[in-house]
């Protein structure tokens, strides 16, 4: 699955990476798995007003990444779910999470 950062200027496969919430901010951390050798410190992939915010983030991030494994393993999504209706659905059967804009989140 690919792990879009919140300004779009990063595209990271998730299942090679960390990524961390501390307080209000996502973090991508860097063992160099970019290939740059410039970058030495761990990278905000997200920024959030508040922790719950980024929480709420994190969730959405782990529950694409299980319907993306679902798809992936040829099961259905969770029973209760309108694919119709859930975005977040969508985005784990493309394989794809996009970090919401801070507005986008309730």
């Amino acid at each position: 699955m690919r792990v879009i950062s919140q300004d779009g200027a990063l595209d990271i496969p998730y299942e090679q990476v960390v990524i961390q919430r501390f307080n209000g901010e996502i973090y991508f951390l860097n063992k160099n798995l970019t290939g740059i050798d410039d970058l030495v410190s761990d990278i905000v992939i997200a920024k959030y007003s508040t922790e719950e915010k980024a929480k709420k983030a994190m969730e959405e991030l782990r529950y694409t990444y299980m319907c993306h494994s679902l798809v992936k393993m040829g099961q259905t999504q969770p029973d209760g779910i309108d694919e119709n209706i859930d975005e977040k659905l969508t985005m784990g059967l493309s394989g794809v999470f996009h970090f919401p804009a801070e507005e986008e989140l309730e």
